[in-house]
């Protein structure tokens, strides 16, 4: 037979032993706690009191100037360089730390190629105006002056005109020239006759002569001009030149120095590193060619299909067959460079510069051109006062006196 017995009030028992077995434990640890709060709070005190006590003795000393600030300690394992102080310079302007100056790199300049030797034939030229009253009217007196080159410090010819309107015509009157600066002036220049058309004789056009405006400056009376014994009764028109070498009886061209046959030139022109009797060899062998230029300075043949007006060129060597002997005409003009001329304009269009100046050869109105090789702008002129520099412009004037 089962008997099931009723255990809660044991269990109830057992439990509460094992209750009052744990209190002596409970209480030991309660008491620890509490020790160890009292410790803290002592220590907290203890320490605070510390705090306290160094507080005011630091503030008496620092009161009593017994405190001292610490020096400053270097940091460790770092050198220090000592600079000496530069000397002080009295020039305020003087920089702190003088710079050199820097060289210009050196480019080499490349070789300036020989210019087209249809173009040498200029020289340069400067005039001088100046007007007056004379024999009571206004007269404006122009005194060109010719340079070989840009770089010539000095001029070597000059000359001396004016120009007068009568019955319609512009008359060039030339006054004065001087073949050098230091050299006696010549008056008067032009003919009786056309002295005779402007109002003026030997005596007045050499009264007018006096009052030329020259670059160097000096003054003449009429006592100091000398006469012309070349000089003619009729109207003086450009003289030929003299034959340096004449007439070559080997090929029979007529040859003439310091002189250049203007246009016509043959197509493949020049011909380079030649002479110049190779230069009329191949003319005497081509039935086209009439005549050449040979620039002595470039040695350039330039052979041509006529000959007709001719220019004062220095580097120039002209040779022409004797069937166009007749036709060659020394034209008056003397040309500038890098010059612009002005005066009175009656025509202006698009020329090349060789047939620019025989437009103004072949016109009795033109007394001087201006030519712009930019635009191919040709520009004639009927009276030239004054001239200015221009680096675009290739001119030309009449002068009876060159």
């Amino acid at each position: 037979m089962l008997v099931r017995h009723n255990t809660a009030l044991l269990e109830q028992a057992v439990g509460l032993v094992v209750k009052r077995s744990a209190i002596p434990m409970l209480q030991a640890e309660a008491a620890a706690q509490e020790k160890i709060s009292k410790a803290a709070a002592l220590r907290r005190i203890a320490t605070g009191g510390a705090i306290a006590v160094a507080a005011i003795g630091i503030g008496f000393g620092m009161k009593l100037g017994l405190w001292q600030k610490s020096p400053t300690i270097p940091e460790p394992n770092i050198p220090r360089v000592e600079v000496p102080a530069k000397p002080a310079d009295t020039r305020a302007d003087k920089p702190s730390i003088p710079l050199p100056t820097p060289r210009p790199t050196q480019v080499p300049t490349p070789p300036v190629p020989p210019k087209d030797p249809d173009v040498v034939t200029v020289d340069f030229t400067k005039f001088a105006t100046k007007t007056i009253d004379f024999q009571g009217d206004k007269w404006e007196l122009i005194s060109g002056h010719h340079f070989k080159d840009e770089k010539d410090s000095s001029w070597d010819t000059a000359w001396c005109y004016s120009h007068r309107m009568v019955n319609g015509v512009d008359v060039n009157v030339q006054l004065a020239n001087r073949v050098g600066p230091e050299t006696q002036p010549v008056s008067p220049i032009s003919a009786r006759e056309t002295l005779a058309q402007v109002g003026l004789t030997d005596s007045t056009a050499i009264q007018l002569a006096t009052n030329c405006a020259w670059l160097d400056g000096r003054t003449f009376a009429a006592s100091d001009f000398t006469t012309d014994p070349r000089r003619e009764v009729g109207d003086l028109s450009p003289q030929p030149p003299v034959m340096t070498t004449g007439t070559d009886p080997d090929t029979g061209f007529v040859v003439v120095s310091g002189w250049d046959a203007i246009g016509n030139d043959l197509p493949n022109m020049p011909i380079r590193g030649v002479t110049a009797e190779q230069c009329q060899s191949a003319c005497d062998r081509d039935f086209t060619c009439l005549a050449v230029t040979y620039n002595t300075k470039y040695q350039a043949c330039f052979m041509k299909g006529d000959a007709s007006i001719l220019v004062k060129s220095e580097d120039s060597l002209m040779a022409a067959k004797k069937v166009v002997e007749s036709n060659l005409h020394y034209s008056n003009l003397v040309f500038a460079k890098n010059t612009e001329v002005s005066g009175t304009i009656y025509w202006t269009g698009q020329l090349r510069y060789p047939d620019c100046i025989l437009q103004c050869v072949n016109e009795k109105s033109c007394f001087g051109f201006n030519f712009r090789s930019k635009e191919i702008m040709c520009t004639l002129l009927s009276s030239v006062t004054q001239s200015s520099d221009n680096s675009a412009v290739a001119s030309g004037i009449k002068s009876a006196g060159n």
